[in-house]
């Protein structure tokens, strides 16, 4: 049985698209996005500032993070719930502190380090998002992503006031969106959308194995309440899908590409961008 999961956080609609509404961010239609992945994943640790900051040394479009809150309350980025993937400690986020957090070094990927010698702590730190942001600058576009919030009550309203705080919010210099959030949960969605509607939003979408992605019309009436885009499986895009999407003034972003071919195919279909744990996936290509 498929499984619908909202993501908030696909930005950037086609300018050509009709019936487009006010709050709703536009991208020149022949852009093809390249969002880096927790940063640039594959070739340092995910969601840290090396990471991120490798992945706008590679030019990605956008870096892409994931939020939770700390005991205290304090917003930090990390892709789990719980820290015992990637650093040398165990237990939920929401029980840390985020002195104690500040104590563990995000250097490890699926158990094993990978990072090169000589990298600073705070380089491979558990970082807050203030602290993204304060780094990164408004050089760097994001995309935000809400992860169970059903254990973070207000997240949403304390991630919009951050951005406000950074001048996030509106477009950049080239008409693209300084910060998109998405999201697995619709209600975020929906309560982002709330709280200012000039985030662009993007709604996940996740299929069974196997399965090609549709929306029936009540779904698709949903999702354009409050959403500017979809994110969906690589796996799962068809010609016929992307087509109806953009028919309907919303954008397709596909994840997790890794493969310069699928990526490739994936343009050719017309897919807006894609989230990739490699922002150097075409090299030369991007720029074609």
């Amino acid at each position: 049985m498929r499984k619908i999961m909202l993501m908030i956080g696909s930005l950037f609609i086609l300018s050509s698209c009709v019936n487009m509404k006010e709050w709703r961010s536009s991208l020149p239609e022949d852009d093809f996005l390249i969002i880096g992945h927790r940063g640039a994943s594959a070739y340092v640790p995910e969601n840290t500032l090396s990471s991120f900051e490798l992945a706008e040394d590679l030019n990605a479009d956008y870096i892409e993070l994931d939020v939770h809150l700390t005991k205290d309350d304090e917003i930090v980025v990390m892709h789990d719930d719980d820290v015992s993937r990637t650093t040398e400690a165990a237990g939920k986020i929401k029980d840390f502190t985020l002195d104690k957090l500040k104590e563990l070094s995000a250097n490890r990927k699926k158990g094993e380090k990978i990072v090169a010698s000589g990298a600073d702590h705070e380089d491979i730190a558990i970082p807050t998002l203030s602290e993204v942001f304060e780094q990164m600058g408004t050089e760097v576009r994001y995309v935000v992503e809400l992860k169970d919030t059903e254990q973070y009550p207000d997240i949403e309203r304390k991630v919009v006031d951050l951005m406000k705080s950074y001048d996030l919010i509106g477009t950049d210099q080239n008409g693209f969106p300084k910060a998109v959030i998405h999201s697995f949960d619709k209600e975020a969605l929906k309560k982002v959308h709330k709280l200012e509607e000039k985030i662009p939003l993007l709604q996940l979408l996740s299929f069974d194995e196997g399965e090609e992605a549709e929306l029936s019309r009540k779904e698709l009436k949903e999702v354009l309440q409050y959403a500017s885009g979809v994110g969906v499986s690589y796996k799962a895009v068809t010609p016929v899908f992307v087509n109806t999407m953009h028919d309907k003034g919303l954008a397709v972003y596909a994840y997790t590409v890794n493969d310069a071919e699928d990526a490739l195919k994936l343009k050719s279909m017309g897919v807006n961008g894609i989230h990739t744990n490699e922002p150097d996936i075409l090299g030369n290509e991007k720029e074609s």
